[in-house]
């Protein structure tokens, strides 16, 4: 799998912020640290699409005690013909068994399920993820995979009709 991430939030926020202030050197918010860089190349390598090709995504934010990092595979965008615009998430597999590799220490591993989603969430398209709470080169992580990407991101690949495919 390409190591082609896409930290969406970091990057929109850059965005907006180049936008509001006209000018591309705009104050920004810590770039992502490198042990964290290195924790997210190691969980994209966990990915595997079922079939095509896929970019896995990740947001990241430090809490009170841990680092919160989220990831997911960004969905394929349609362009041209009949089914122009639509988005369509990827089928894949994910090494639950390798995560072990990719932790110093793993303290936890749940599975969450929302199967009443109406109870929790009244749009929730994500109805099931994996949460796993442990070390990382003395960094405490709380790591949620989830199986599709958050609404608010926009597509990581648009297929083209006439075959070509490009990242976004």
């Amino acid at each position: 799998m390409s190591h082609s991430h896409l930290p969406i939030r970091h990057l929109i926020r850059h965005i907006e912020k180049t936008r509001m202030n006209g000018h591309s050197d705009a104050p920004s918010s810590k770039s992502t640290p490198a042990w964290m860089q290195r924790f997210v190349d190691g969980i994209t390598d966990l990915f595997e699409p079922f079939s095509g090709v896929a970019r896995v995504g990740f947001e990241c934010a430090h809490a009170t005690e841990a680092w919160e990092i989220s990831v997911f595979l960004g969905e394929k965008e349609l362009v041209g013909g009949p089914t122009d615009g639509r988005m369509e998430a990827t089928n894949f597999r994910f090494d639950l068994f390798g995560i072990r590799n990719c932790f110093t220490e793993i303290q936890s591993m749940q599975w969450n399920a929302f199967p009443n989603s109406h109870v929790c969430f009244d749009e929730a398209a994500d109805l099931s993820f994996i949460t796993v709470a442990g070390q990382y080169e003395g960094n405490f992580i709380r790591l949620q995979v989830h199986a599709t990407p958050p609404d608010c991101v926009g597509p990581a690949i648009r297929e083209y009709a006439d075959g070509r495919v490009e990242m976004v």
